[in-house]
């Protein structure tokens, strides 16, 4: 019997990482993109509130009216942009989802899609999945950190090429593109008639500002641009599995109608706790900024001081990621990380081309299990140094 070509995506490299972590018990687990807390009691009782008045039915495909306008304010307080709540928002079961069903929407078999890594796997994966060709552009690093290459990405384009595809602020990067950035990546998305996927999953994990700029506050931006959201990262939300999408009216109903068919919607318990977090969340998202930028600061410190290992200072998202000098094989090396020392981290070949060499870790965790990480990444560092 035959298996469909999307059968044969490539596994993550980080969820090996996490499944030989489980056969080491004692793990420091700062492989994943997620907070080592839990989700703030008071999205918490707002999900038990939503039981108790039996939000415990079908919902619209594309999520309950009420979260999508309390979506759509925030956008307006955010971005200054205002939106359509019920023509252009689709809540998704998780952000993964909004890329998934944007994927499905606009590309296909015989098309590519240029994808700007190093980027969580995921979506270059959504694009194979849905037939299309990912073409990865890698970053350009220097001195000063991760930085597009404008040349090489308008190279890269193919006359079927239909999307182009980033995240902002990067996993695993942590780089944030400028608001100058986003203008002139419009322009070469309509030189080309393409479309502008933006995972802009770690907006609100800036250390300069309340929210990373979006292309969606640039005019006439919104014709082409999707852009996917989640819960999960700025509400400590990864395991309730909502997220949402923002596109022109036409691709917003076509997403909403693959929605019924890969889904159905995200579970209404989660959208009402969704709506919650976005209406009383600001004084906890301030508090888990400067908690983040403490950590952050914690592990540059301690990166700095490590023989072998160069460090862009991030300035978004919750990860550092180090490039490690003479390091061929950082999946090997997260491997030996875990068997060794019991300390989990994500290999930069993970995350496409431009990847290899680094490691990504996760400072989104308690500081006592951060300190006792660096820790432990220093002396394997040092120990598989030694040995190659």
């Amino acid at each position: 019997m035959k298996f469909a070509p999307a059968a044969f995506v490539v596994p993550s490299r980080i969820r090996a990482i996490a499944v030989l972590a489980d056969q080491h018990p004692g793990t420091l687990r700062l492989f994943y993109g997620e907070d080592s807390l839990p989700t703030p009691s008071f999205i918490k009782d707002a999900a038990h509130q939503a039981i108790d008045a039996n939000l415990t039915f079908y919902t619209p495909n594309a999520g309950y009216p009420a979260l999508r306008h309390a979506i759509a304010d925030r956008v307006l307080d955010l971005h200054g942009v205002e939106i359509d709540p019920l023509r252009e928002v689709v809540v998704t079961a998780g952000g993964m989802v909004a890329l998934l069903l944007a994927c499905q929407a606009t590309v296909g078999a015989g098309d590519s899609a240029v994808v700007l890594t190093p980027l969580w796997p995921n979506v270059a994966a959504a694009i194979r999945v849905a037939g299309a060709e990912a073409i990865e552009v890698p970053l350009a690093l220097g001195s000063e950190g991760f930085k597009l290459d404008f040349d090489r990405i308008e190279a890269a384009i193919q006359p079927n090429t239909r999307l182009l595809a980033l995240a902002s602020p990067g996993n695993p990067t942590a780089w944030t593109a400028t608001l100058d950035d986003w203008r002139t990546l419009l322009e070469i998305c309509e030189r080309h008639n393409l479309w502008l996927l933006a995972d802009g999953v770690y907006e609100r994990i800036v250390f300069d500002g309340r929210v990373a700029p979006s292309p969606l506050s640039l005019p006439g931006a919104r014709a082409r641009t999707i852009i996917a959201q989640s819960f999960s990262k700025t509400y400590r939300m990864t395991g309730w599995r909502v997220g949402y999408a923002i596109a022109p009216p036409e691709l917003a109903l076509a997403m909403t109608n693959l929605q019924e068919f890969v889904v159905s919607h995200a579970p209404g318990i989660a959208q009402e706790a969704a709506r919650v977090a976005l209406i009383e969340g600001e004084p906890f998202i301030l508090e888990s900024q400067a908690r983040y930028a403490r950590h952050r600061q914690i592990a540059l410190d301690r990166f700095r001081t490590m023989p072998g290992v160069t460090v862009p200072e991030p300035t978004g998202a919750f990860y550092v990621y180090p490039r490690l000098e003479g390091l061929a094989d950082s999946y090997d090396f997260c491997r030996y990380l875990v068997e060794q020392k019991k300390v989990g981290l994500a290999p930069g070949n993970a995350f496409g081309q431009g990847g290899e060499g680094h490691i990504r870790l996760c400072f989104a965790v308690e500081e006592e299990i951060l300190r006792e990480a660096l820790d432990r990444f220093e002396a394997g560092w040092d120990a598989y140094r030694q040995g190659q």
